[in-house]
């Protein structure tokens, strides 16, 4: 399970310092996942999710889209990861380095398959609009030829997947 920690506002400011986002990192790395996020949403089912993630280079996450009219925002806020989007097949149509000093805002659109392959430990701000609320359990569709995240066969497939990007193994 990926661990989430969700923020309280106080005094009517939310604040999330240095500490804590590099702190984040520290803890993807003990989590078998490789993850970890912080919630910046103050409700369940917010119009506007917003959430800061920590992604390892041997983080695995399972090609998925959001439906329609849900699209993500990606604000790098250290490190860089390709994001990659796939066809309904699960060919690699599009990869677009992210980083802080490369490509700072990428938005991915409803119903796109896609991915995040972290190069080195990434750190990003994600805001989902989806105008219905955030609900966790209704988020995405994961795409049905990718492998199930934990599992050998994900092994496979993520080391296949680093391999047409021209990356080395990840352990």
């Amino acid at each position: 399970m990926n661990p989430e920690f969700s923020r309280e506002a106080k005094i009517g400011v939310s604040v999330v310092d240095t500490k804590e986002i590099k702190g984040l990192t520290e803890i993807a790395r003990s989590n078998p996942e490789k993850r970890a996020t912080i919630t910046l949403d103050r409700t369940q089912g917010e119009t506007l999710h917003k959430q800061i993630d920590a992604i390892l280079p041997e983080t695995y996450l399972r090609p998925h889209s959001h439906i329609n009219p849900q699209r993500k925002t990606f604000v790098p806020l250290g490190g860089i990861a390709e994001l990659v989007t796939f066809s309904d097949e699960g060919e690699i149509l599009q990869k677009v380095l992210v980083g802080r000093e490369i490509v700072p805002v990428v938005e991915v659109e409803a119903n796109t398959w896609y991915t995040l392959v972290a190069l080195s430990p990434f750190l990003v701000l994600e805001i989902k609009v989806n105008p219905t609320g955030y609900d966790k359990g209704k988020d995405e569709v994961f795409a049905p030829w990718a492998p199930e995240e934990r599992t050998d066969e994900a092994d496979i497939y993520f080391e296949s997947l680093r391999q047409k990007l021209g990356l080395s193994p990840a352990s």
